[in-house]
């Protein structure tokens, strides 16, 4: 039996339990129930078994905004986290304090700030008439490389995704900062006092050094990726056409716009699984090693 000091402390962890049994625990297992079920938000659910996810694996918009996703996480995980260990490497190795800092803190700016305001900003400076990108083109003769970023089916996507890495590049920076401040500076020393290469001791010393926050780094914007709205919503709402269509996007369309609420449930289901099979991947592949 639980003694008074359990039933205590149970008391002092019930207000956080219960709020994450309302808005997530209720709405996760309600919205498993209703991906089993033909709803259009108003009448009764009718439960039609697994006929929303023979759907959707055979709907070809769900693939498309899927392969979205995948082809994002170049933008939202590749490049930052690239980005992020080159600029770190350069910082780790200015010796002036000052300027590291200053750098360190402009580079993290842009991840302070909301996605859905940068997402305004962004679709600002890429306006055709008079957005600064194409106008700065036009100014220095190159207006055949002046295009309607957002409006072009080919660039669209790619556009979107140029936001996505400046805003999460100087979070991994941040974060594979404070990884070289734990790490022993005499390896470098030593490797240097042997001979090695900039690039031997990046590979060989900083890299590995730097596995944990590299697998935070990985969680973090892979996740972010397959979760992608704010940013893609305001800026193109998925079009033109399906070119920056993802799964929440296609997920809010079928819900809000369309009513097929179980539908949008089956959709979320899978996109949470699909969370869950990359997270442990990632867990397993970076893992610590004794």
């Amino acid at each position: 039996m639980l003694n008074l000091s359990s039933w205590r402390n149970f008391l002092y962890v019930l207000p956080a339990m219960a709020i994450y049994a309302l808005f997530l625990l209720f709405p996760l297992l309600a919205s498993l129930g209703i991906s089993f079920t033909d709803w259009d938000g108003t009448s009764l659910p009718v439960y039609n078994g697994v006929a929303n996810f023979m759907r959707m694996f055979s709907d070809p918009v769900f693939w498309i905004a899927l392969g979205n996703n995948v082809m994002l996480m170049l933008f939202y995980t590749l490049f930052p986290i690239l980005v992020g260990l080159t600029l770190c490497s350069f910082l780790y190795e200015t010796r002036n304090q000052t300027e590291r800092s200053t750098l360190r803190v402009l580079f993290f700016l842009p991840y302070i700030m909301p996605m859905a305001v940068l997402g305004v900003v962004w679709r600002w400076l890429y306006n055709p008439a008079f957005g600064p990108i194409d106008q700065l083109l036009r100014a220095i003769g190159l207006p055949h490389l002046a295009l309607s970023w957002l409006g072009d089916f080919t660039w669209a996507l790619p556009a979107v995704g140029f936001v996505a890495t400046w805003y999460f590049f100087g979070f991994c920076l941040v974060l594979f900062m404070a990884g070289l401040q734990r790490m022993d500076p005499s390896l470098l020393e030593a490797a240097e006092l042997d001979g090695s290469s900039r690039r031997q001791k990046f590979l060989r010393i900083t890299l590995p050094s730097l596995r944990p926050e590299i697998r935070i780094a990985l969680l973090m914007t892979v996740i972010a990726s397959l979760k992608a709205f704010d940013l893609v919503y305001v800026m193109t709402q998925g079009g033109p056409g399906t070119s920056t269509m993802v799964t929440n996007i296609f997920m809010y369309k079928q819900g809000f716009d369309l009513h097929n609420f179980g539908y949008a449930s089956a959709v979320a289901v899978f996109s949470m699984i699909i969370v869950l099979v990359i997270n442990g991947l990632i867990h397993f592949a970076i893992r610590e090693r004794n």
